[in-house]
């Protein structure tokens, strides 16, 4: 039959369960990041929320009741759970002291799940197997511990050691259990080494809607230090029942010697009285007195060897009617419309409460400064794009037209020295052959020692002209260019020192190099001389003539004195010889002009160019670099935002429907929740009933009367109550 809490759990799943998925996808993403991402550390407290909604989710869903089990070391937990669980349960008992969580419930076969902080899974269905694998995981945790205190840092297993174990879930035919829906759940031992796990309990547990069962030996019922974690979990569940280990076989020694019945055996009521009376704290006593404690002294070994059909199972042992009023008060705390109220209610606020988690995870202040790196990446990338764009505009310019109109800009001026500079080297070289024919030197010396110096100069002074020029405009800063508003944006944006890149290029040209060689510019045979009588006797060619006064075409070395000149040359031969010249400076002059400029200018351009372009297409591969490492950590960054902003919506969408459904069942009377659902939903509220209240348990419920939940007879255990005819109503 369909109940209204079934309604409700139905709704509620439906409303918590989607927070799964996205919980988990953010989790991985986290996961698959690079190591220095912000919010690496969230990671572990997602998957801590997605384990607790997990575990609620199958709560609600499956209608479990939890009952928790703990206390000290070797108090009697495990054979509590036997005697719960009606069979023993080996599985639990076996397993080395971890502190991790483990779960008892009932299936048909025998399974164990092992989950990890990291949220891995593991499935064994031998017990060995099992206990191995426990204890060779409690040895490394006990490493990890020892290696986080060294350091001297608070041990976290979902930092230090996710692969630590956070529960097991036992599952096998458990007798007693198998009509309900009771979940018992053996806790960590209360030792500070591993007290992380304890403290996972109580955070885990908290609002939980659980009873708890607090197991104590009578031998340590007056050690104050027993009950100090104890004090702390009061306040987290609405029932706790205090069990103390009595041991009745024990014997104490008479005043004759003999020995006789200790007090356990012969008067436990005895121990329970001084212990309220002396030892009980008044957080102990405040919560006996409220009902929500109660005390029972059991002999929980025989109790146990009782429930399963043990020895003593053919007569009532010792002490069994404690256990049987524990375990009468535990069915019908379980059976009542308190507890039915507190499930329903606490479902809620925990349900609110991992919202909240979750809300407080996805404003983390790791998660800000993802957000802004985030932020500041992408403005990186944008500002990567626009820089290598500027720079793919350069590379499509035509730069080699920018400097060829400077070669142009620079013609006039250069035209106008080479003019200045021609004038003063032709008088120089006038007056250089007037001293010629007015000395007694040779034409090798007139040529070699003065004319071609002459002319040395000339070049020398046309290229000292340009190069000072073109370094006038190099220098100005803009390499000599003329740029357009657009290009020096570019050029800017692109991170490009075109004045740089100037002045590199003017020291790689060497100012010597722009000076040609200069040809012999006058030889014998273009100076006429006169022949003599006994040269026309003679026959002598005018090239023997020559031969004779100069010297050897190629070597005209020798010495000619001033009458010899103007006897034999004159004034014809003069004339010739500035004709010659004439003819030679006018090549000369203008081939020089052609030269300096083409050589200096152009081999700036051309060098010019060239280094601008490697160094765009340097920076261009380096921008694209950086631009494809900027866009990997944007797009892992912006992964993991959507993974969150996924959350952030589901969870903004869960807290809404997590408040209708506080509006719609919180004024729900108790008994009416396991009644048969309306079809058409809960009718309207009377006018001023609250409806933005979870409900509350009653101090004063009593189990459900006509028509209630009735346990099976054979099946009066803690646990969910069914329906006469076997339905589950929790």
């Amino acid at each position: 039959m369909r109940t209204l809490l079934s309604q409700f759990c139905e709704s509620f799943e439906s409303v918590v369960r989607p927070l799964l998925d996205p919980l988990n996808a953010s989790a991985q993403a986290l996961l698959e990041a690079s190591p220095n991402l912000p919010g690496k550390n969230v990671r572990a407290e997602l998957l801590e929320v997605r384990h607790q909604i997990e575990a609620l989710v199958k709560k609600v869903s499956e209608q479990q009741a939890y009952v928790l089990l703990f206390g000290p070391l070797k108090s009697g937990k495990s054979t509590l759970m036997n005697a719960l669980a009606g069979t023993y349960v080996s599985e639990v008992s076996s397993l080395p002291a971890y502190p991790c969580m483990v779960y008892l419930s009932h299936a048909p076969e025998r399974r164990f799940d092992v989950t990890r902080y990291s949220g891995k899974a593991e499935r064994f269905t031998d017990p060995s197997a099992l206990y191995m694998y426990v204890n060779r995981a409690h040895t490394e945790l006990a490493d990890r511990i020892r290696s986080a205190e060294s350091k001297n840092e608070p041990f976290d297993p979902a930092l230090h050691y996710p692969e630590a174990i956070r529960k097991v879930d036992v599952q096998i035919p458990a007798g007693e259990l198998e009509q309900s829906g009771a979940v018992l759940v053996d806790t960590p031992g209360l030792y500070s080494r591993m007290k992380f796990g304890y403290d996972r309990m109580t955070k885990e547990f908290r609002d939980a809607a659980s009873c708890a069962i607090f197991i104590v030996k009578s031998d340590n019922l007056f050690l104050e230090q027993v009950f100090e974690e104890f004090e702390e979990l009061l306040g987290l569940f609405s029932r706790i029942f205090l069990v103390v280990n009595l041991d009745t076989s024990k014997r104490d020694l008479a005043p004759d010697g003999s020995l006789v019945p200790s007090l356990e055996q012969e008067d436990p009521l005895r121990i329970i009285d001084a212990f309220e009376s002396l030892a009980m704290s008044q957080p102990l006593k405040a919560a006996a007195d409220e009902g929500r404690l109660r005390i029972y002294p059991v002999d929980l070994l025989r109790a146990a060897a009782h429930r399963l059909g043990g020895t003593d199972a053919g007569e009532p042992a010792r002490g069994q009617a404690n256990f049987d009023a524990f375990l009468t008060d535990l069915t019908e705390y379980l059976n009542s419309t308190d507890y039915l109220v507190s499930f329903l209610g606490d479902s809620l606020k925990r349900a609110q409460t991992l919202l909240d988690d979750t809300d407080a995870l996805l404003q983390h202040p790791q998660v800000e400064a993802l957000e802004r790196e985030t932020e500041e990446l992408d403005n990186r990338r944008q500002d990567a794009q626009r820089r290598r764009h500027a720079v793919l505009r350069l590379l499509d310019r035509e730069w080699r037209t920018a400097f060829d109109e400077l070669e142009d800009r620079l013609a006039p001026a250069i035209r106008d020295r080479a003019r200045v500079v021609s004038e003063q080297t032709e008088k120089v070289i006038d007056e250089i052959v007037d001293r010629w024919f007015g000395a007694d030197t040779s034409l090798q010396s007139l040529v070699q020692d003065e004319l071609v110096p002459a002319l040395r100069a000339y070049q020398e002074n046309l290229a000292a002209f340009v190069r000072v020029t073109l370094d006038e405009e190099v220098l100005a800063g803009s390499a000599g260019v003329l740029l357009p508003t657009d290009v020096a944006a570019d050029l800017y944006a692109s991170g490009i020192d075109l004045g740089e890149i100037g002045k590199g290029c003017l020291d790689r040209i060497e100012r010597s190099s722009s000076l040609r060689p200069i040809a012999t510019p006058l030889t014998t045979a273009q100076i006429p001389v006169r022949r003599g009588l006994l040269d026309w006797i003679l026959f002598r060619s005018p090239a023997k003539v020559r031969a004779r006064l100069m010297g050897e075409p190629l070597a005209p070395s020798l010495r000619m004195s001033v009458e010899s000149k103007m006897r034999r040359i004159g004034k014809e031969g003069r004339d010739a010889i500035r004709r010659e010249l004439d003819l030679f400076k006018g090549r000369f002059f203008h081939e020089t002009v052609q030269h300096v400029h083409r050589h200096v200018v152009g081999e700036y351009a051309k060098a010019a160019v060239e280094s601008l372009c490697d160094a765009l297409h340097e920076r261009d591969t380096f921008l694209d670099g950086q631009l494809e490492e900027v866009v990997g950590s944007l797009m892992e960054r912006r992964k993991v935002l959507a993974h969150l902003a996924t959350l952030r919506t589901a969870a903004a969408h869960a807290g809404t429907s997590v408040d209708e459904l506080i509006a719609e069942y919180g004024a729900t009377e108790p008994e009416r929740l396991i009644q048969p659902a309306p079809a058409g939903g809960l009718p309207p509220r009377p006018a001023g009933t609250p409806s933005d209240t979870i409900p509350t348990p009653n101090p004063e419920a009593r189990p459900v009367s006509t028509p209630g939940p009735v346990l099976h007879p054979a099946k009066s255990i803690p646990g969910m109550p069914v329906l006469e005819g076997g339905d589950t109503i929790i």
